[in-house]
């Protein structure tokens, strides 16, 4: 599975194939902490980062 990581309206979002997901981090927050919290919430995935 593949999740992507990206910035929208000021908060941070997963977008896992159509879906999009928002997290609890704004856009200012250090993406490192994005990156755990879709570790946790999807554990194996592949993870990438869209501007």
């Amino acid at each position: 599975m593949n999740v992507m990581i990206g910035k929208l309206n000021g908060l941070w979002h997963l977008i896992v194939g159509s879906c999009q997901i928002r997290t609890p981090f704004l856009a200012s927050q250090d993406r490192q902490l994005v990156i755990q919290y879709a570790r946790r919430v999807y554990p194996g995935a592949r993870i990438f980062e869209r501007d």
